[in-house]
């Protein structure tokens, strides 16, 4: 993306004068990671996307597209994140913020391996989202659908409409209470740090994928941080940085990072190009038909 340097020069006798320098591009090779999960992002494209497009789509998309995403702003509130918000293209997977693997254990490396290899030959995968129950966290936070923030005394909702998810942080805890169930979305408390909104959430069960093919354990904890930032063109995003822990799947803690563009042209369009119903259940034929987790297209 491409950055722009403004330099103040302030000479006696006239008024400081603002200098726009343009700023090469970043360079746009990719790790062996990155290039593995382009691939992937490429199959069944059309036109496929190059290294710069691919970056530009996980970083929020591209400025021609912005430009009418936003047309009026959020609230001036950093801490005030209501509104919507929607991550363009989708991004399902755990590539690092420095664009490394998500550091498996050898035995979540070869289960993960085995359901990509079983993909390649035909199998269509099932899991906890294909069958209509909540995504996980932070399997919500991947997808390519909108998300509302909105407060309540002690509590923050987040509104997703994929499959109608909710998720309700507690403000008023600090941790979650001794008899609290797994569940698949977790328990989430949260704080603020600044104009950072932090979620820690854990009780997880084991039955949702953290993203199209790798799994987890009942120990597994995530924390969010929320923070508004402008971008070199003056548009806003709401990046979220997650960290995934899970002794029992990973080998050390990891962070990923997401870019969600605020989509106020989308908050006031009716219809398929806005906030839609969604109705996982009606005519899903993506249901578990064999034991090992494959369906059967009819």
């Amino acid at each position: 993306m491409r950055r722009f340097l403004v330099l103040a020069l302030a000479t006696a006798g006239m008024t400081a004068t603002a200098v726009a320098q343009q700023i090469p591009p970043p360079e746009t090779k990719l790790t062996p990671a990155e290039q593995a999960q382009l691939d992937t992002d490429n199959k069944g494209r059309a036109t496929p996307m190059t290294a710069a497009q691919w970056l530009a789509r996980r970083r929020g998309g591209n400025d021609a597209q912005r430009k009418t995403w936003e047309p009026t702003p959020p609230p001036a509130d950093p801490r005030d994140f209501t509104g919507l918000w929607q991550l363009p293209g989708g991004n399902i997977n755990l590539l690092q913020e420095n664009g490394e693997a998500a550091p498996f254990t050898p035995a979540e490396a070869k289960h993960t391996q085995q359901l990509i290899d079983a993909e390649k030959n035909g199998a269509v995968l099932t899991d906890a989202a294909s069958q209509c129950f909540p995504h996980g966290v932070p399997r919500l936070s991947f997808a390519p659908y909108p998300v509302r923030f909105a407060y309540l005394p002690g509590e923050i909702l987040m509104l997703h409409e994929v499959n109608h998810n909710l998720r309700l942080i507690h403000m008023d805890r600090k941790e979650a209470p001794p008899d609290t169930p797994q569940s698949f979305l977790g328990y989430s408390v949260g704080h603020w740090e600044g104009n950072t909104l932090v979620v820690q959430t854990s009780h997880f069960n084991d039955k949702t994928p953290l993203d199209f093919h790798s799994s987890h354990g009942t120990k597994l904890k995530v924390t969010e941080r929320f923070q508004k930032e402008k971008t070199p063109h003056g548009y806003t995003d709401l990046v979220v940085h997650i960290t995934i822990d899970d002794p029992d799947h990973f080998t050390k803690p990891f962070t990923v990072v997401r870019y969600w563009p605020f989509r106020s042209d989308m908050a006031a369009t009716v219809g398929s190009d806005g906030i839609t119903e969604y109705s996982c259940e009606e005519n899903n034929r993506n249901v578990e038909t064999t034991s090992d987790g494959r369906v059967i297209i009819k």
